[in-house]
């Protein structure tokens, strides 16, 4: 008993909610962007639960190649308990990915796939090569929003800009964390961005992914303007400040302190493209006003509770 709870708690060590959160709540996200009567819960919760397994893997695939294969940290599983476990997560994938095929279209179950594979490559192979191993999981969180959207409706061009949005600023973010990183990963070999091509370049680099975003962003605002995507101008506008404000934070703010504001400011970045996208008629909008109609309720019951004494 000691020891199935001693393997238990060994594979419960490679749940990481940093990682996976931002994923899961990015398929989240993509959802609440649906119209509102398009919208379910239960496939929503799908796609979420199986991008979240797809992240899991990913760390038990890491958690073999830089425990048993770099010898780079103490691997908590044996080789075979992590190949079972891999191949077991991902078997799992597979599964609720042909469940979201059959319940939701093939565009969905794709999306969790293509996670699937961004899991199974990253290491040892996207995590040794310079772009790659930047943009892997930025692009990875594009996905989980395109496919959480896909989950409940046909993807518009929106959705589709609003993904490529959230790339562009994470693959900036992305640069400063392995600046934080680069003495370790030069000792092993993990040839980054800052490894490739010193810190200095790379923060120009991701210097250059803010000012880019920043520019699509803007774009994106500007197409509402005139017509041609469906969102409100002013949110859009206004979210460029976020890419320009982790320029800003790179240039004149110490590599730790800098990666903190970039990753605080995501949050605003997030909202304010929520809010040029979503229209009234979105299900994000109708989650909202729903739990507000239901504690408003519930808060006029209870006041009518205390005063009746």
């Amino acid at each position: 008993m000691t020891r199935v709870r001693g393997g238990i708690d060994a594979l419960l060590a490679y749940v990481r909610p940093a990682f996976m959160f931002p994923a899961v709540g990015m398929s989240a996200y993509g959802g609440a962007l649906a119209p509102a009567p398009a919208f379910e819960w239960p496939i929503a919760a799908l796609h979420a639960g199986t991008v979240g397994l797809a992240l899991f893997v990913a760390h038990l695939r890491d958690g073999y190649v830089d425990g048993h294969l770099r010898e780079e940290e103490t691997p908590r599983l044996s080789v075979a308990a992590f190949r079972r476990s891999i191949w077991a997560g991902s078997a799992g994938v597979v599964a609720l990915s042909g469940l979201l095929a059959a319940l939701s279209g093939i565009v969905p179950a794709l999306s969790t796939v293509a996670l699937l594979a961004l899991a199974l490559l990253h290491a040892p192979y996207l995590d040794r090569h310079p772009v790659t191993v930047t943009v892997d999981y930025p692009v990875g969180i594009g996905i989980a929003l395109i496919g959480g959207h896909a989950a409940q409706a046909t993807v518009p061009a929106t959705a589709a800009a609003v993904a490529a949005l959230f790339v562009g600023l994470l693959a900036g973010i992305k640069v400063g964390i392995d600046r934080l990183d680069e003495p370790f990963d030069r000792s092993i070999g993990k040839r980054t961005l800052p490894v490739a091509f010193g810190p200095e370049r790379a923060d120009r680099i991701a210097a250059g992914l803010f000012l880019l975003t920043a520019a699509g962003t803007v774009g994106v605002g500007l197409s509402g303007t005139a017509g041609f995507l469906p969102v409100t101008p002013a949110p859009a506008v206004g979210a460029a400040f976020v890419p320009a404000a982790c320029l800003l934070a790179t240039a004149r703010l110490a590599p730790e302190r800098a990666v903190r504001v970039q990753m605080a400011l995501t949050y605003a970045f997030a909202a304010l493209l929520f809010l040029s996208a979503c229209d009234s008629g979105c299900a994000g909008i109708a989650v909202v006003e729903g739990s507000l109609d239901v504690l408003g309720q519930g808060g006029l019951d209870a006041l009518a509770r205390a005063i009746g004494g």
